[in-house]
């Protein structure tokens, strides 16, 4: 038994001092002024579902049709419904709309 419990706290005590993994992300977030409450919306969601997973792609670096291929997709991953689709959208192609 105290085997059993030599062998049990050393196991514990191991795991406890082992260096751990932990991924550190850094979000910068920004302000936009929007004309609409619907793209103020599409911001926010822009940047807490994708901010949240990976680094900010900048809108203005896509074309119009490479969004129209990355935001299906991404908003599938996120498990975004089609109104949250909708509004980061509407937000991003804004965006592209202001170079």
């Amino acid at each position: 038994m105290k085997k059993i419990l030599f062998i049990s706290s050393i196991g514990t005590l191991l795991l406890a001092c082992s260096p751990k993994n932990v991924e550190i992300v850094k979000i910068e977030r920004t302000t936009i002024m929007t004309p609409s409450a619907d793209l103020a919306n599409g911001f926010e969601l822009y940047q807490t579902n994708c901010g949240g997973c990976h680094e900010l792609k900048n809108e203005l670096a896509y074309s119009k049709e490479q969004w129209q291929v990355i935001l299906p997709k991404m908003a599938k991953e996120a498990h975004l419904d089609a109104k949250q689709e909708k509004s980061i959208s509407n937000y991003v192609y804004w965006r592209i709309n202001q170079k």
